[in-house]
């Protein structure tokens, strides 16, 4: 079974659509508005798949920040950023820590699944 953190500063894109879409897809699912909580899951719960907003308004860290530690704290979790704003050299520094993807929001449900299903494994 895969397991997904949702961190996203959007309650309700985070927490209803987002989470609602997994849970019933077999996943275990957790969401987060900010880095503290963020972290605190990665810490204790080792999600498979993390989501991660880029931008992420009251917190006191940005998505990039988030990676890092969550990377350091769990190395083998995929982490996709998702952003609502193209940048390519955002995109290079996510691939360069880590990230597994970086698609622009608004992303369809179907892929937000097939991330599930594809990367919602530990990596071997």
């Amino acid at each position: 079974m895969s397991s997904v953190l949702v961190v996203d500063d959007e309650e309700v894109a985070a927490d209803t659509v987002v989470k609602m879409l997994f849970e019933m897809n077999g996943a275990t699912c957790w969401t987060a508005g900010e880095s503290t909580a963020a972290l605190k899951i990665v810490a204790e719960h080792k999600p498979d798949l993390v989501l991660l907003d880029v931008q992420l308004n009251n917190s006191p860290m940005d998505g990039f920040g988030i990676l890092r530690e969550a990377k350091r704290l769990h190395p083998v979790a995929h982490v996709v950023m998702i952003t609502g704003f193209p940048d390519e050299e955002k995109q290079a520094k996510a691939k360069q820590l880590g990230a597994d993807d970086y698609p622009i929001k608004p992303i369809p449900p179907e892929k937000l699944l097939e991330f599930m299903k594809k990367l919602g494994g530990p990596k071997a």
